[in-house]
């Protein structure tokens, strides 16, 4: 199972690599949405069950 491939590369390396890059790409994508696309909590509304301070 982990012979080496043609040029002589052995399997196991070549799986770590390619778990390397789907981490990076899964972590370029999880910053990207949590940077751009989700909303910041500042900006977030209010639960509609919460009475506003200025109701108060």
């Amino acid at each position: 199972m982990n012979d080496p491939d043609p040029n002589g590369h052995k399997a196991g390396k070549r799986l770590a690599l390619w778990l390397v890059i789907a981490v990076a790409i899964a972590g370029v994508l999880l910053y990207v949405f949590t940077s751009r696309v989700a909303e910041p909590a500042s900006e977030q509304r209010a639960p509609l069950n919460e009475v506003q301070p200025s109701a108060r």
